[in-house]
């Protein structure tokens, strides 16, 4: 018999007229695995492998309602027959394995930032808070048309088998731009009062209803916070949701905050936010509902915390997507109480690469979205010959290399310099608003001695140290360091590497001035900032790019701006450093090539473009199988480090 944890989360619930599973749910998730506007095999499995992962209710990333919805190539369309096969397929995969199939409809409104010729429209004739583009405002006759658009939408997706539909109102986009004061300011039967900035969504959810029954179920994602003077805040969703409550047309509310102002920082809580950050605006609502289930949402990772939300009502959902996508299992082995759940640690990585258009990545998942996806970690292929395998670096990289190549069968040892393993990663995780990426090291660490690899920390080891064991493969995983600044004068004044700054954590001393040299643009290299910030009375940021946080995504970068700025920060961007001598610093600007200075600096710290560690490689016999993984073989992300460890794990 298989006992249940976390017996709250993995009760049933009748969402409508029909009976989920479990608590869990996947909110909605862009993921760019469309092509030409079409659903994709990896678009489906995305959806199933979460489903065999035993997560309950499923809602798709954002369906096009419209033609004039259409965004860019990777955003499916639901307006057409183009998608009827694949929309069945995902329906039939998912029911399949258990799980509840939701269809989130989707039109951008005036949001309509990425496609070169459709016209973004509007509610009214207030710009886009992000690109301050302005829409042309849609007529009452369009606002009906685009009514039946979604309604016509979700009939479609109700022939292809989904359980129900989800009408996207957060973030700002078209049905949200009806509900909220800040952005509705029409005066004709869709705007004014509540009743009137309701009014778009009850017609489509009352449409949908007439089409498709009452087995089918309409939920309903809005803000619960929009973040911005005028808008919607907690007062104003607490009315709005009792207004569509008493409709009788919704199966279930689920809430997101921000739009895509500054307020955007709230759409996906970063790690400055706190674990399950507005669970109690969603106990509000819930207590508003009328009884209509509520989704809580937003930064929730841990089973522990998701049984909470529901044991003490916040919620009567608990809805996840980053969790989901570090971890397609996370619900199955929540369930059985297995300490193995692959963390996610909710630094936005997997946000940030989507919107540059890339295809959803996430650090140490390099199987997302791939048929079998769930399982495929425990059914690592057993290496054909068992060797023995030494792997010199204990950072994410070679940690990874390690476990994977021991859970094939092979005899691993690991040497690391540090008596504590995780090299950089680890450092970063002393860092302010840091400290939860420790987790993915803690997780390699936990397979590693599951599989039985041998950890040799606390010592450099030479050539003839990691040869005195026979070893069949050397792995390297050495890593790299900060390079000095390419343009500083050969008699400057000693500087400091950022990294070896936070190895000497130097004590508080009030009254310094220090000058931080940004060529990094990581979100490590501000969380160096935000620790000088809270350690010297004035420090100075300077790069010469333009403007800074560029390797940071957007969300989390507007949270770099707001605590540089807070803590008052002095920016300089534009300007390369020159020298530094006797607490002056001399900088110059990158298109005047005129210099400047500044006086009175105590310490100079830097971020730079690294180089590579690689003492060993070629020291060790030619007949050795040599591989080099992570930063030691080319210095770039943590997603590369740990991924070109697990496949030189794979490859062994």
């Amino acid at each position: 018999m298989t006992t249940t944890h976390c017996h709250h989360l993995f009760s049933p619930i009748t969402v409508g007229r029909r009976t989920i599973r479990n608590r869990v749910a996947l909110t909605a998730t862009l993921t760019n695995f469309g092509h030409d506007n079409q659903v994709t095999d990896r678009w489906v499995s995305f959806l199933v492998e979460r489903a065999r992962g035993g997560t309950g209710l499923l809602i798709s990333e954002i369906i096009a309602v419209d033609p004039e919805a259409l965004a860019q190539q990777a955003i499916v369309t639901g307006f057409d027959d183009l998608n009827l096969s694949g929309f069945k397929a995902a329906a039939a995969g998912v029911h399949t394995a258990g799980g509840a199939l939701i269809g989130q409809l989707w039109h951008p409104g005036r949001q309509q930032l990425w496609h070169p010729s459709k016209s973004p429209m509007g509610v009214s004739e207030q710009p886009d808070a992000l690109s301050w583009t302005v829409p042309h405002v849609m007529s009452t006759t369009q606002v009906n048309r685009v009514i039946t658009a979604y309604v016509d939408t979700a009939k479609r997706l109700w022939r292809c088998g989904f359980a129900g539909i989800e009408l996207h109102g957060a973030h700002g986009y078209l049905i949200g731009q009806f509900l909220s004061p800040w952005s509705n300011t029409r005066d004709d039967e869709f705007g004014g009062d509540i009743d009137g900035r309701t009014r778009f969504a009850r017609h489509i959810a009352n449409g949908i209803r007439a089409e498709c029954g009452n087995d089918f179920i309409i939920g309903l994602k809005m803000p619960g916070e929009e973040g911005v003077a005028g808008g919607i805040d907690t007062d104003e969703a607490e009315q709005l949701t009792r207004r569509l409550a008493q409709s009788h047309s919704f199966d279930y509310f689920s809430y997101g905050q921000g739009n895509f102002s500054l307020s955007l920082e709230t759409h996906v809580p970063d790690l400055h936010f706190k674990p399950g950050h507005f669970i109690d605006i969603h106990k509000r609502m819930r207590a508003a509902s009328e009884g209509v289930p509520v989704m809580a949402l937003g930064r929730i990772n841990t089973p522990t915390l998701a049984e909470r939300i529901i044991k003490e009502g916040y919620g009567d959902l608990v809805g996840m997507s980053r969790a989901l996508i570090a971890d397609a299992a996370w619900a199955e082995k929540a369930r059985s109480g297995r300490s193995d759940i692959r963390p996610t640690v909710f630094d936005n990585w997997c946000w940030g690469e989507v919107h540059l258009g890339k295809p959803l990545a996430e650090h140490h998942n390099p199987y997302l979205g791939i048929n079998g996806e769930a399982l495929l970690e425990d059914r690592l292929t057993p290496a054909s010959r068992q060797r023995r395998i030494s792997v010199v670096g204990a950072g994410p990289a070679g940690l990874e290399t390690a476990w994977v190549a021991a859970a094939r069968g092979h005899q691993v040892t690991v040497y690391g310099a540090s008596k504590l393993a995780g090299g950089r990663l680890r450092l970063d995780a002393t860092l302010p608003g840091r400290e939860e990426v420790g987790a993915m090291i803690d997780y390699q660490l936990n397979k590693a001695k599951q599989y039985g690899v041998s950890l040799q920390l606390g010592q450099r080891v030479d050539a003839s140290t990691v040869m005195a064991t026979a070893p069949e493969a050397v792995v390297l995983a050495t890593g790299a360091t900060l390079r000095p600044p390419p343009s500083l004068a050969a008699n400057a004044d000693s500087i400091t590497a950022a990294d070896a700054y936070v190895v000497r954590l130097a004590p508080v001393v009030r009254q310094k001035r220090v000058l931080f040299f940004d060529m990094d643009h990581s979100v490590s290299a501000y969380a160096v900032v935000d620790l000088l910030a809270q350690q010297v009375d004035h420090v100075v940021l300077v790069t010469p790019r333009t403007h800074i946080a560029q390797n940071v995504n957007y969300c989390s970068a507007i949270g770099v701006h707001r605590r540089l700025h807070q803590a008052r920060v002095e920016i300089v961007t534009g300007h390369d450093l020159i020298n530094f001598q006797r607490g002056t610093v001399t900088v110059r600007n990158v298109f005047t090539d005129q210099e400047s200075e500044f006086l009175a600096v105590d310490e100079v710290i830097y971020a730079t473009p690294r180089l590579v560690i690689d003492p060993l490689g070629s020291k060790l016999p030619s007949h050795v199988e040599l591989q080099r993984v992570g930063d030691c073989q080319s210095p770039r992300h943590l997603m590369a480090a740990i991924q070109s460890g697990h496949f030189a794990g794979l490859a062994l």
